[in-house]
């Protein structure tokens, strides 16, 4: 009987890997189809690529990265670190930077993988893949240009390491990686991983077979303060702004940042349930409860608590703090908790792997992933062969077009830009015109007054009258003779 086992083992290896590789290829490919034509090139990205431009021709360090929602608080520079090799390799273009995200991002699922593997067995590892690849929520961040797209990275990673430590593989060295990605989450995206931090010292604390030696300790203390460095020197060099940010956002001046009111807890976890249900099967919000209620049932299992207790700390945590913060003016984005979407994940696909060992209860599986894949296939899909021209698109795929069209219709003549965009300040043009005018065309606009100026602008719904009164200020410069939509 052994013998037979082992041959249905070996048997069985070839084709678990080869579905495992299948469903990465998958999620690659609605990762990165017709990025050329559906990339969204922005404020935050325009932004972005300037200061990348200028790490590059001006070279010197850059101190700190994208700005956060709240006033003053900057984050670390490894977003634009992270971008300069594909933006060196690419010679600017951000289809490559877009391209190099998303390499990382299947790393990531990877490493999910093999958490979900280790601590829920095979089945759970390609449940995690499922539920992360094919995710409309998920897919739409991962292909958002921007400094929280690496969280699918670095979090899994960080995850990886804290198994192999509850395992005791190597926690001399995994410690310290896991005190890097603490550090690089806060650089990625600041709302719900800053909370991994005392969740961690929490799980080392009481936990002592996670628990470092002194040594280990001190090391990982370093790792995580040098991951802070860029930014203390440019408070340092800038009079302390951060550190005022900080004391502005959470001090007692302009009241407290997190509120212990009954109404904005319950309205705080109306906005969880929808976050959470969205990842899942948009507005679905009767799954998300019966889902609830098998991961209650679930937890009862000692062995499935055991298993599950560092993903739990993980993921209870934020959320609980958060619960009662009310910060940058009540606004609460769901790419806040884009940091606890793989431990959810996780989760979830322990839930389910352990559903299906139940032979009964295989059917609600299936009918899970059945109702999941449709009604996220449907949404990726309809994403992925979009059109580009509706009256209100505005993708990297027209804004090259409407370029294309200032330098063949100016010919050889020299011409001045101006544009406008929601909200108001053209970081995307900016560059655009810099790389790709330049590039393609081998001249800039001029930035002295010429005779041929070109108006370009984009819808702006919300506020119609800030366009409308752009448009008439332009009407009194000069005559239009051409128009294109």
């Amino acid at each position: 009987m052994r013998l037979e086992k082992l041959r249905f083992e070996l048997k069985l290896h070839p084709l678990h890997y080869l579905f495992v590789g299948s469903i990465l290829f998958l999620a690659l490919f609605v990762r990165v189809y017709r990025t050329d034509a559906l990339l969204r090139f922005y404020y935050d990205q325009g932004r972005d690529f300037l200061i990348l431009k200028e790490m590059v021709e001006t070279p010197k360090p850059v101190l700190v990265g994208p700005t956060t929602g709240l006033a003053g608080i900057l984050r670390g520079p490894a977003y634009y670190y992270l971008l300069l090799p594909a933006y060196l390799i690419g010679g600017g273009s951000p289809l490559i930077s877009a391209y190099w995200l998303q390499v990382l991002n299947i790393v990531g699922l990877i490493f999910l993988y093999w958490v979900a593997r280790t601590l829920y067995g095979k089945t759970a590892g390609i449940f995690v893949l499922l539920l992360m690849s094919f995710s409309n929520g998920i897919v739409d961040l991962s292909r958002w240009l921007s400094n929280p797209a690496p969280i699918f990275f670095s979090v899994p990673l960080m995850l990886f390491g804290l198994i192999q430590i509850k395992q005791q593989r190597r926690a001399d060295l995994w410690w310290p990686i896991v005190a890097l990605m603490l550090g690089l989450n806060l650089q990625f995206e600041i709302a719900s991983e800053i909370w991994f931090l005392p969740a961690i010292i929490l799980l080392a604390v009481i936990n002592k077979d996670v628990r470092p030696k002194w040594r280990t300790a001190l090391i990982c203390v370093c790792v995580f303060g040098a991951t802070l460095i860029p930014q203390v020197i440019f408070d340092i060099r800038h009079q302390g702004i951060l550190r005022q940010g900080i004391a502005e956002n959470f001090g007692q001046s302009t009241g407290s940042a997190f509120v212990f009111v009954k109404e904005k807890f319950v309205y705080r976890w109306r906005q969880f349930t929808d976050i959470y249900a969205n990842i899942l099967v948009q507005r679905d919000y009767d799954l998300l409860k019966i889902l609830a209620v098998l991961g209650s049932l679930f937890l009862i299992d000692r062995t499935n608590r055991k298993n599950s207790f560092v993903l739990l700390v993980l993921l209870i945590t934020p959320v609980a703090i958060l619960s009662f913060y009310q910060g940058n003016y009540g606004n609460f984005y769901s790419y806040y908790m884009i940091g606890t979407f793989p431990i959810f994940m996780l989760l979830l696909a322990g839930i389910l792997s352990w559903y299906w060992r139940i032979g009964g209860l295989k059917i609600l599986v299936i009918l899970f992933f059945v109702l999941f894949l449709n009604k996220n296939g449907i949404l990726v899909k309809n994403f992925l062969i979009a059109g580009t021209d509706g009256p209100e698109n505005v993708v990297l795929n027209n804004q090259l077009q409407a370029i294309d069209w200032v330098y063949q219709l100016a010919g050889d003549r020299e011409f001045n830009v101006d544009t406008y965009v929601p909200p108001v300040i053209p970081y995307a043009y900016d560059y655009l015109f810099s790389w790709y005018g330049e590039g393609h065309y081998q001249r800039l606009p001029q930035e002295d007054l010429r005779p041929l100026l070109y108006t370009i602008y984009e819808v702006d719904p919300p506020h119609p009258e800030r366009l409308e009164a752009w448009l008439k200020r332009q009407a009194g410069i000069g005559r239009v003779v051409k128009e294109q939509s």
